[in-house]
């Protein structure tokens, strides 16, 4: 799919250089041949394991350098070195940096840069196991050749060293690294490839690309007709919407409100019908933009350029429908619990049954499962007597100890990961709401699930080349 940023980017091209500038940046991106950027090996590279809290067997370090004899490299690489760190700093850099100075002081050249660098020739490939770092790093000549700049070359070097690590056969990921960073062959054709993608850029710029940079341009074009196409069908799903909803919705709003302020269970509480009164006077705001002068009714639904320009428009006053609609349905649920409706109690503890059979199989801690399953015969009896006199006492004890267990299910299964966003109880006007401050499973689930995402992608998005010192290297890292 056609990201907003390439078009931006193809349409500012044209806006800065025009059609003479990019006529000079084709013209001047010469497509090498393969030879002319060979790169000279010179075979084997002399290689150093540096273990210090040696993780390696003797076995992995005599393997490891039986297959690093194996690579031709490239002549610009003299000393490559091999590092594996136990455990190390956040920064693998200040690992990096404190093993070269008190072990191989003759590999940094103070005279590049305030704190020194890797003087010419070096190579470094390793892996930190606490926190997992893969790193690969060079002198400056070394970096040239070998791309190690290069942010997309780099992190495909990194990411063929992790398998290997994550099944603990470190040695394999060491040198699956290190060889395809040193294989000549493919560094000239990554040189040729990128000078072709360079000269795609220009004619594209240009218009000059022929069938292929027409198609390619066409597709941008079609991609933003598209967008354009499903931003007026959903402009209009919400006129549908609010225009079928808004006057029922508000013929019952008042019985709603009586409803909601006449809760008097443990159910309710300020936050809920704070939520509420939220929702009710934003839907009762909306009267000036569905009847009001240039509100809804003033939009000519038959043009697709009007549809479009007040698309944000009906997008709010969807939402503001649903909430309020959402809102009804669940107020009307603990209305009905609070006021002996068996129907809609057993309804409600279906839901709850499926969110601890649910809880109950991916909850690891043998005694919170039992817990949990305490806590389903509880349910089952509720569901055998949803009429009791007892029964709404009972069942606010049973979700209160639901909750209490939820909160060691958090603290002992969702604490391995930051917490990036705060985990809140779904309000009243959310499919997702339960009861006020009551957080389900499902919902929690769903929550850590995004705050490892969020996790993994800082992590992949991680490299340091610099320590807390100010060394620097060529190169980068990647957490895993």
């Amino acid at each position: 799919m056609t990201s907003m940023s390439e078009i931006a980017a193809v349409v500012g091209i044209a806006a800065l250089v025009g059609l003479g500038g990019a006529a000079a940046g084709y013209n001047s991106v010469d497509i090498p041949d393969v030879n002319q950027v060979a790169v000279q090996t010179h075979g084997a590279p002399t290689a150093v394991i540096d273990d210090p809290q040696q993780v390696l067997s003797p076995d992995d370090r005599a393997r490891l350098e039986r297959d690093t004899a194996r690579i031709d490299a490239p002549a610009v690489v003299t000393d490559l070195h091999y590092m594996v760190f136990k455990t190390n700093h956040e920064n693998i850099m200040d690992d990096v940096e404190e093993l070269l100075r008190t072990e191989h002081p003759d590999l940094i050249d103070q005279s590049k840069g305030e704190n020194g660098r890797p003087r010419d020739g070096v190579l470094i490939v390793g892996v930190g196991l606490d926190p997992r770092q893969a790193f690969i790093y060079g002198g400056d000549d070394v970096t040239e050749e070998l791309l190690l700049n290069d942010e997309s070359h780099r992190e495909a070097l990194l990411d063929a060293m992790k398998p290997g690590v994550k099944e603990g056969n470190i040695p394999s990921g060491l040198f699956r690294t290190a060889n395809q960073a040193m294989d000549a062959d493919a560094l000239a054709q990554y040189r040729v490839d990128a000078a072709h993608s360079e000269r795609t850029g220009a004619m594209v710029a240009l218009g000059l690309g022929g069938t292929g940079a027409t198609a390619g341009i066409g597709g941008i074009g079609v991609a933003v007709r598209g967008s354009r196409r499903k931003a007026i069908a959903q402009a209009r799903e919400d006129y549908d919407l609010v225009t079928g909803e808004y006057t029922r919705l508000a013929s019952r709003l008042d019985e709603v409100d009586v409803r909601a302020n006449s809760l008097s269970s443990a159910f309710a509480d300020e936050t809920l019908r704070r939520q509420w009164a939220e929702v009710r006077d934003r839907f009762l705001g909306m009267n000036e933009v569905v009847h009001g002068a240039g509100g809804l009714g003033s939009i000519n639904m038959d043009d697709d350029k009007d549809v479009y320009k007040h698309r944000k428009q009906l997008a709010s006053a969807a939402e503001s429908v649903q909430h309020t609609s959402t809102a009804e349905d669940n107020i009307d649920r603990l209305f009905g619990v609070e006021h002996g409706d068996a129907a809609t109690r057993r309804a409600d503890l279906a839901t709850i049954r499926e969110d601890v059979l649910r809880a109950r199989s991916d909850v690891k801690d043998e005694g919170l499962r039992r817990e949990l399953d305490t806590l389903m015969q509880r349910v089952e009896a509720l569901d055998a007597d949803p009429t009791s006199p007892t029964y709404l006492d009972d069942f606010t004890r049973m979700l209160g100890d639901y909750r209490v267990i939820l909160d060691e299910v958090k603290k002992k299964q969702f604490s391995d990961v930051k917490e990036r966003e705060k985990l809140e109880a779904p309000a009243v006007y959310e499919s997702g709401f339960w009861y006020g401050g009551y957080v389900p499973y499902v919902h929690m689930h769903t929550w850590h699930e995004s705050n490892v995402q969020a996790e993994q992608a800082a992590q992949a998005s991680s490299s340091s080349n610099v320590s807390s010192s100010g060394f620097s290297a060529g190169g980068g890292s990647s957490s895993f």
